[in-house]
This record gives structure tokens, sequence and C-alpha cells, in this order.
């Protein structure tokens, strides 16, 4: 398939200078980076190899989890920020571990100024409208007023961990009403479903960074949209006995995604 790659991939092209300096690394824009699959969190893949600062190195903007699912990750501006079972952001180290996550260097290719209420049904038919074509993946960022945002977090797990479907039924979810923030994240095709989730996946962050999580539900009111294309995907897989033995094909994968994922 072009444009996916999987193992231990690089996210920078070097290009030489003039004779004799040093090659200069420049990250490549719109490239999505991503650790694991959604099938592997999905069946209780909850540790995974690779750290925060291993991550950063492949992007600035993005979302994801932790090691032993312990909150909602966030990425903007290059700072990974926690939720964890409060809702409550904070600073992420780079030691930290994530079994999940996609990060990419963000650079929009196309912004829309939103002056009018739209739920998520009409948010993402925007978004749909802009990238054009559905079998791209594609980043997008929203900056503005909300009129409302749903999100939930997840509780910290203990082995032998529960499957995922479990775990969102005791998932902490909030209610943020007339809030200013930004909400990023990424749409995948229907065809990687698994791979990722297929169709919108988006996280949130208040204007002051102190709140958020993993969202279900919203309605902007004014803001700017921004969105690029995404046609190249690295994908490290784990080489833990964990993924070994993880069933990444189940029954009913599709609809087990969308209940874990609030859709």
């Amino acid at each position: 398939m072009r444009g996916i790659k999987t193992g231990l991939l690089r996210d920078v092209e070097t290009r030489p200078r003039i004779a004799g300096d040093a090659f200069k690394s420049k990250p490549v824009a719109n490239r999505l980076y991503q650790t694991s699959t959604m099938a592997a969190l999905l069946d209780a893949v909850y540790d995974g190899e690779t750290t925060l600062d291993e991550l950063l190195q492949h992007g600035n903007f993005g979302l994801g989890t932790f090691n032993a699912l312990d909150g909602e990750m966030i990425v903007t501006n290059g700072v990974a920020r926690q939720f964890r079972a409060e809702g409550v952001a904070a600073q992420a180290p780079g030691s930290l571990k994530t079994p999940f996550a996609c990060v990419t260097y963000f650079e929009p290719e196309q912004c829309f100024n939103i002056d009018r209420p739209l739920g998520k049904e009409g948010f993402e038919a925007e978004v749909d409208r802009l990238v054009g074509n559905p079998n791209l993946f594609a980043a997008v960022r929203f900056t503005g007023q909300f009129e409302r945002v749903e999100t939930r977090t997840v509780f910290c797990q203990c082995q032998p961990y529960p499957h995922m479907l479990e775990v969102v039924k005791k998932q902490p979810t909030f209610s943020m009403e007339s809030v200013n923030g930004t909400m990023i994240g990424f749409r995948t095709p229907a065809y990687m479903q698994g791979v990722n989730v297929a169709g919108y996946h988006v996280h949130f962050l208040t204007e002051d960074c102190a709140r958020g999580g993993h969202v279900t539900d919203y309605k902007v009111t004014r803001g700017q949209l921004e969105v690029a294309t995404i046609a190249d995907l690295d994908i490290r897989l784990p080489r833990t006995q964990q993924f070994a033995q993880a069933n990444l094909n189940p029954e009913h994968l599709h609809d087990a995604i969308m209940e874990a994922e609030g859709g």
C-alpha cells in the first residue's frame, strides 16, 4: 500500500548543504507517525515501548494515550499533555511511554473561518468538503469558541488488563459550556479501521491549557478551522509478547471501536 511503512522509521528528511558542511535535518510536514494500532489497544495492549521524547521527534501535533491507559494525550505546539481521570491537563514528562499515539508536523493547507453554530455532523461535513478526497487521512485543528464540549478520560489500569470496552463503561465524563479552546485530531479513511479509528478522532484543550480530554460530542460557535491532507504513514509496531498474542481482527471490530471511542 503506497505511503505506508512499518518498523522503526525516521520522520525527517536530510538534504546536503554546501560541500564540507554537515547535513541538516528538516521535519517532513503532514506525514503521520503512529505507534501500534487501535485494534491492539482495543484488545488491552496497554503497554508500549515508545517514550514521549521519542514520539515528539516525529511530530508537534497529535493525540494518543499512555501506558496502562493512564489518561488521554494531546500534543499541541510540540508539548504533550496528559488528561488523567479528573480531566485536568498537565504537561507530561518525556520519560512516559505510550501504547498508541499519532503525531505529525502540522502545516495547514486550507483555512476556513466558521461564523455560525455547527454541531459534530455539520463540522465534520465542512472538513470533508475542504479535504475533498475521502480516501486520504486529514489533520484537523479548530481554534475558537464552543457552545459545549463533551469529553472523557480513562482511569489508569492494573494488570491483568481488562478489555477496553470494560474500561470505557466506567470512564469519567465531563461537560463544558461556553468555553474557548482548541480541538485537534485526525480523520481516518474507513478502510483503515482497526489500524486507526475510522472517521474522526479528536481531543480538546481549553484556552488556558487547564482542562480537556477525548471529545465525544461538541458544538462550535465561531473560530478558525485548519486542515491538511495526509498521504504518508509511518507505523511502528510493537515487538512485545503482548502485541504478538493480541487478536487484531476480532468479530465486530468496527462496532467495538465505535463504542470504545464514543462514536
